[in-house]
């Protein structure tokens, strides 16, 4: 259990929770596990509430001390990255500020400012418990984790010689092949999380194979533009739009989806949205010379699993395995890493053989906004 709150005004009633919870066989982690906060402990905070089953979070009359790099507080950093990550919250908010001493309310106006903002926040996104004194706390916190045990699957803690044997026909059957595929997470959601940005914007060659991609350069506009910033090319395969083949996917998804824009009408959209990628990126604050931003590239293909493959270089790739009549959020994805034997060195050979295939019919084209 990751134990959040401020420090100087809460250290009393995080030591009584941290009693509590060990006597009812939790195992409580926090900032005394890894001492003095600077921004250099972010990456263990970070560990240490990945590894934990459920985030608890106390709110009273202090803000907390400040991220450099961010400007919100520790606790308010640490909320942020438990809710990206997934992890169960327990929110748990001091019922009447004005009671407490003077040296346990915040005096800074700013702080004070985002101290109501966040508190606000929390009570909008969750079901949250009100405290008064350290002992209603302990209570509620501890009653609230039982419940939620209860509610939630959790991974928790064993003992080494208490795994079963089975695990190691899963290592074997499901672990093993994966890794020597470079499979490296799967979503089952189709949500990329913040790895696709990050690796779209530092990526000298970007490929896309997709039936449309309009949400892909919706969401991801700004980092496709720092890559052609930097020099680097984006070549996307689309279907052609008079091709037999989006007439047969539109057939086949006709029962199960709403009527609304036809695929062809969703690659004019990719197009321009193309156009537009480069077109910011050439007008970039930076002024750069026009020959140093990179290129963007369109091919048409004539046949494809309808899925939707993101390549960047040959070291990282995402793969929605969408099969209709389902939709991409409605499948699963596929997170790969490279290697000489892997499923990406695969995708990439495939994306780049297709391209040879197109390019070779004039199926091609480069955009110039």
């Amino acid at each position: 259990m990751f134990i959040s709150s401020t420090r100087m005004d809460l250290a009393d009633e995080r030591r009584a929770l941290t009693d509590a919870l060990l006597k009812n066989q939790f195992i409580p982690v926090g900032m005394e596990q890894f001492g003095a906060r600077t921004d250099g402990a972010w990456p263990i905070i970070k560990r240490f509430i990945d590894e934990c089953d459920f985030y608890v979070l106390v709110i009273a009359g202090l803000y907390g001390s400040l991220r450099q790099e961010t400007g919100f507080s520790y606790t308010e950093s640490e909320y942020e990255y438990a809710t990206q990550a997934k992890k169960p919250v327990l929110a748990f908010v001091h019922e009447d500020i004005s009671a407490l001493p003077a040296a346990k309310v915040e005096r800074n106006a700013a702080k004070r400012k985002k101290l109501a903002a966040f508190t606000a926040r929390v009570e909008a996104d969750l079901v949250r418990a009100t405290w008064r004194d350290t002992g209603d706390l302990v209570v509620e916190v501890t009653s609230a984790l039982n419940q939620a045990m209860q509610d939630n699957s959790a991974v928790g803690w064993i003992r080494g010689d208490a795994v079963p044997e089975q695990f190691g026909l899963l290592n074997d059957d499901l672990i093993k092949p994966c890794t020597r595929l470079g499979i490296q997470q799967v979503s089952v959601d189709g949500v990329a999380g913040p790895a696709m940005p990050e690796n779209l914007a530092r990526a000298r060659t970007i490929r896309i194979m997709s039936t449309s991609a309009v949400r892909l350069l919706e969401i991801y506009r700004e980092p496709l533009a720092a890559a052609l910033r930097a020099g680097g090319h984006i070549r996307a395969l689309l279907p052609d739009p008079q091709g037999a083949f989006i007439a047969d996917v539109e057939e086949a998804e006709s029962l199960y989806t709403p009527r609304g824009a036809n695929i062809s009408d969703e690659i004019t959209i990719v197009r321009h949205r193309l156009l537009d990628v480069l077109g910011y990126a050439r007008s970039s604050p930076t002024s750069l010379p026009q020959d140093s931003v990179g290129t963007v590239e369109i091919g048409y293909f004539t046949t494809h699993l309808r899925s939707t493959l993101v390549l960047c270089d040959d070291r990282w790739g995402w793969l929605t395995l969408t099969l209709p009549p389902a939709r991409a959020p409605e499948t699963a994805s596929l997170v790969l890493n490279g290697g000489e034997r892997s499923l990406l060195n695969t995708c990439v050979r495939h994306f780049d053989r297709t391209w040879e295939v197109t390019a070779a019919r004039n199926s091609t084209e480069q955009l110039s906004p």
